[in-house]
């Protein structure tokens, strides 16, 4: 009998009116929608963010085979706790065990084979070594992410591809907007999978006239690997190099909806609101 104690990773969702059948309980079908959710959660969490890491690697994956098997019906509002795991990885396939509880009772446990396939030829491929490495990370609790703070002439390639694919093509700022004299003078810091995928970037440079005040920015996660903790990651180690440089105030110009994360390492709002490239902001600032 499969125990959530045997995952590391569980994902939950609650059941919706619109799953629940004429018995009064969740239609069957519904579970492998619940597995698709579940391990789309799973790949972003193990660092393997769908598809940039795939991509990454040249490669996508495909489901070749899913078995389940029904112990007890789920219903409306039940809360969902859906485990996770990578079992096996084949020469080609990766092997995933997958379990369902509410309230603790199992409710459905399965099991899916999906295939590792060339973006070139269309045929399975076998699995990168660096995908290995990330799922073996993560069964043994280790980090799947690292972070690399550089100039931009170490990391700019990979600080210019977090920001061109949020700030450019996600929220339609202009190019000419984005990229600045100030990039060639800061200090950049970006969070790489294990893979060498960078997924997450930012950048500290001294602010006016005074050299211990810094300011923070241009702070981006990919869309896909949101929700994982990345900008606590970057923020807190450009927090890390500005104490190393003895600065004494950090400010910073925050979207709106970003300002929770600044707020939880002790960033205050100061001023009023204004608009920044046509996105709401509002002024920061921390003492050190």
């Amino acid at each position: 009998m499969s125990r959530s104690s045997e995952f590391r990773f569980i994902h939950r969702l609650r059941v919706r009116w619109a799953e629940v059948d004429a018995q009064q309980v969740v239609f069957n079908g519904h579970y492998l929608t619940y597995l698709d959710v579940a391990i789309s959660e799973y790949w972003r969490v193990v660092g393997l963010p769908y598809p940039e890491a795939m991509r990454h690697q040249q490669g996508d994956i495909f489901v070749r085979r899913n078995t389940l098997e029904y112990h007890a019906p789920a219903r409306l509002d039940d809360w969902l706790d859906i485990g996770v795991r990578c079992e096996r990885v084949g020469q080609s396939s990766m092997t995933m065990a997958w379990s369902v509880w509410t309230q603790g009772r199992l409710l459905v446990t399965g099991e899916v084979v999906c295939v590792f396939t060339s973006l070139s030829t269309g045929r399975s491929a076998p699995v990168p070594a660096a995908m290995r490495d990330q799922l073996e990370a993560h069964a043994n609790g280790q980090a799947v992410h690292r972070l690399v703070c550089g100039s931009w002439a170490e990391v700019g390639d990979a600080a210019r591809a977090v920001r061109h694919a949020v700030f450019v093509q996600e929220q339609s700022i202009p190019e000419s907007e984005e990229w600045d004299e100030d990039d060639a003078q800061a200090l950049h810091a970006v969070a790489y999978n294990l893979a060498g995928l960078p997924i997450a970037t930012g950048r500290l440079l001294h602010a006016g006239r005074l050299p211990d005040q810094v300011k923070l920015g241009r702070m981006a996660v990919l869309r896909s690997s949101r929700g994982v903790g990345l900008g606590r990651v970057v923020l807190q180690g450009l927090l890390a190099e500005a104490r190393a440089l003895s600065a004494s105030q950090i400010t910073l110009h925050a979207q709106l909806s970003a300002m929770p994360l600044y707020a939880a390492e002790g960033f205050v709002a100061i001023g009023d609101g204004f608009d920044e490239v046509g996105i709401p902001h509002q002024a920061m600032v921390l003492k050190l």
